[in-house]
This record gives structure tokens, C-alpha cells and sequence, in this order.
């Protein structure tokens, strides 16, 4: 065999793959070329069983090591005496080195390693450190996941939005068309408008609000005072769009 631990004689127990991958070798046509359907199948089956565990476990340990480190953090001191819950100090480092060090994981495979974890350690942290206490140490509230996924609502808004802008470009254009065609009468302007027109307005407006949403006070505090005016401008003319909208999302209909 190329490395497999795994008996090819015939037989319904020939695929009992362990979950621990420590005890699977890399598998060749050879191996398996005297297996029936069955013992493919079941072989296959094992392994796919025994990858979705190792991947299942994968995440849980990551967090596992981030918990720990957190924790080591926490009996670590910064330069002003406080907890070292940035891990920047002499001691937290070398006691981390340490950790690594003795997993016996190459230099090589150290940096994946440690990227991954320390996105655990974002997040654990934002569990265990209030958050008054993290913004003394210029932290921000939210974890990496947290801002992962304000994100993602952020990009859907942007798609909703283009999406939406889309649909309303083509049914006026339609629209347009037919009308000089003469093949559609103009409709009055006190008709209720297209139910997708409406549909197109209500995700436009939550797709506003998700992408004005992201905008953080901390960045705009941290621009110069040119980039701020920039904002500044940016954000009073859509002040001015939404005021003329509203004098209309408040009008009431008069009663029938």
C-alpha cells in the first residue's frame, strides 16, 4: 500500500476510518482497485464522515486557543499596570512563543495558524472585556465577526440598491417606448403607482439606511478637517433629499 493504513482485503469492514487523521495515509488507485461498490462505498462514506469531523472540530479549537491566550492576557500587564488585553506586552509574547513552541507545529505553518486564531481572540474578547473598558485601550466594540458581518449587510444594500436602480431604469424605459408607440394611454397622475415601483422604493430606503448605517463616528473623527467638510457636504444634501421625501411619507390619505 502507498501510505494508507487501511487493509484492501475484501470485506464490509474494510473502510473503518478512524476520525483522527493522524491515522489515515494518502490513498492510491492501487489500494482501492481490488475493493467492490460496496467497500468503495463505504470507504468513501468513512472518509468524507471522518473530514467533516476534523473540519467540525477544526473551528472549536481555534476558539479553544484563542480562549486560552485571552486568558493569558489576562494575567499579563501593559505598560500602565492594566490587564494586557492588547498582547503587546514582553511577557504575554514570549508566553505565547512558548505555547506555539511546544505544539511542535513548523515555523512554516505558525502565521496561518496564529491569523486564524487571533480572529477567535477578537471575538472572545469583545465577550470578556466590557466595553467601556476596551475603548481605553482604543478597541473597538465590535468583534471581527461582528464587523464581518455589518459587512455583508453593507455590500447586500449596495446590490439591492443597484439592483432596484436597475429594475426602475428598464420599466421607465419601457414605459417610455410604449408611450410613443401610442400602444399605452398615460396614466392620471392620482394612480396608484406599479407595485413594483413601490417594492423598488421600500428596498431602496432600507438599503439607504444599511449603508448610511456603516458609517462610523471613530473614522470621521480620525479625518482631516478637509475630508470631514467633504462628508460634511455629502451628508447635508442627502439631509435635503430625505427632507423632500418626507414631507411626503407623511402625508396622509384623505379619507374615501
Amino acid at each position: 500500500m502507498s501510505g494508507s493504513t487501511l487493509p484492501s482485503r475484501r470485506g464490509t469492514r474494510t473502510a473503518a476510518v478512524t476520525a483522527s487523521s493522524s491515522t489515515v495515509g494518502m490513498l492510491s488507485h492501487e489500494d482501492i482497485a481490488s475493493e467492490s461498490e460496496e467497500q468503495l462505498i463505504a470507504r468513501g462514506a468513512a472518509y468524507a464522515r471522518a473530514y467533516s469531523g476534523i473540519k467540525d472540530q477544526e473551528t472549536t479549537m481555534l476558539r479553544n486557543i484563542a480562549v486560552v491566550l485571552v486568558a493569558l492576557r489576562s494575567v499579563c500587564t501593559d505598560g500602565d499596570g492594566r490587564p494586557d488585553w492588547t498582547g503587546r506586552s514582553h511577557k504575554y509574547r514570549q508566553l505565547a512563543k512558548e505555547l506555539y513552541s511546544r505544539a511542535g507545529i513548523p515555523l512554516g505553518g505558525q502565521d496561518a495558524l496564529q491569523s486564524a486564531v487571533r480572529y477567535h481572540i477578537g471575538n472572545h474578547l469583545r465577550e470578556v472585556v466590557p466595553a467601556e473598558e476596551l475603548a481605553e485601550y482604543a478597541l473597538k466594540p465590535a468583534g471581527p465577526a461582528e464587523r464581518d458581518r455589518v459587512a455583508r449587510q453593507s455590500r447586500a444594500a449596495i446590490v439591492t440598491m443597484a439592483r432596484a436602480e436597475l429594475e426602475s431604469g428598464a420599466t421607465s424605459a419601457k414605459a417610455g417606448k410604449s408611450g410613443k408607440k401610442g400602444e399605452a394611454e398615460p396614466q392620471p397622475a392620482s394612480s396608484a403607482p406599479a407595485p413594483s415601483a413601490v417594492g423598488d422604493h421600500l428596498r431602496l430606503g432600507r438599503g439607504a439606511h444599511d449603508i448610511l448605517a456603516q458609517l462610523s463616528t471613530e473614522v470621521v473623527d480620525g479625518m482631516t478637517d478637509g475630508q470631514r467638510g467633504r462628508l460634511d457636504d455629502e451628508l447635508a444634501e442627502i439631509q435635503r433629499v430625505v427632507a423632500k421625501l418626507r414631507r411626503h411619507t407623511r402625508k396622509r390619505s384623505s379619507a374615501a
